[in-house]
C-alpha cells in the first residue's frame, strides 16, 4: 500500500482545525462571552443561554446612575423578577434561601465598562441590580423591584 504525504497532512490539518473551532473549545467546557447593558430600568444580556466554563462578562453601564449587579445562582424555579424582598423592594442577600450570590460588579458608574472572567457552573441565574437609593422627595427606589433583573441559563 502506498501512502503519500497527502494522505497523512490532510487529515492532521483537519484534526487540529476541529479541536481549534469555538464549537470544539465549548464543549470541552470553554464557556463563552456574555456582553451585558445596564440602565434605568433593565439589565439587557446579549447571550441567554452559553455553555458552562469561563464567562468573559463584559458589561456598560448606559444609564443615568450607579448601578451594580449581582450574579444569583438560583436554587428554584422562580423566575428572576419573582424573588422574594424585603420591606424596601430589594433582595435581602443575607437571607437568601433560594440561590447563592456567585460574583457582583459594584460602582458602575454612569458611562462605565468592566471586564472580567467568571466560573459559572450549569444552572440558572438571576442576573440584577439590588441598589436601593432615596431619592430628594423620600421616595425609596429599589432597582430590582423597578425591573433592573435577567436571567441567564447556563448548560
Amino acid at each position: 500500500m502506498l501512502i503519500t504525504r497527502k494522505a497523512i497532512v490532510l487529515p492532521l490539518v483537519a484534526a487540529a482545525i476541529a479541536i481549534s473551532s469555538p464549537l470544539a473549545l465549548a464543549k470541552k467546557g470553554g464557556g463563552g462571552k456574555l456582553d451585558i447593558e445596564v440602565r434605568e430600568w433593565n439589565v439587557t444580556l446579549r447571550e441567554q443561554t452559553l455553555p458552562a466554563g469561563d464567562i468573559d462578562v463584559k458589561v456598560k453601564n448606559s444609564g443615568k446612575e450607579i448601578h451594580e449587579l449581582v450574579f444569583i445562582k438560583l436554587d428554584t424555579d422562580l423566575a428572576s423578577g419573582r424573588l422574594p424582598t424585603d420591606r424596601d423592594g430589594a433582595i435581602d442577600e443575607k437571607k437568601m434561601n433560594f440561590g447563592t450570590i456567585v460574583q457582583e460588579f459594584e460602582g458602575l458608574d454612569p458611562g462605565k465598562k468592566v471586564k472580567e472572567t467568571v466560573n459559572l457552573k450549569p444552572g440558572r441565574y438571576a442576573i440584577l441590580c439590588n441598589m436601593v437609593e432615596q431619592e430628594d422627595s423620600g421616595k425609596v427606589e429599589a432597582h430590582y423591584s423597578q425591573g433592573m433583573h435577567s436571567l441567564l441559563t447556563v448548560e
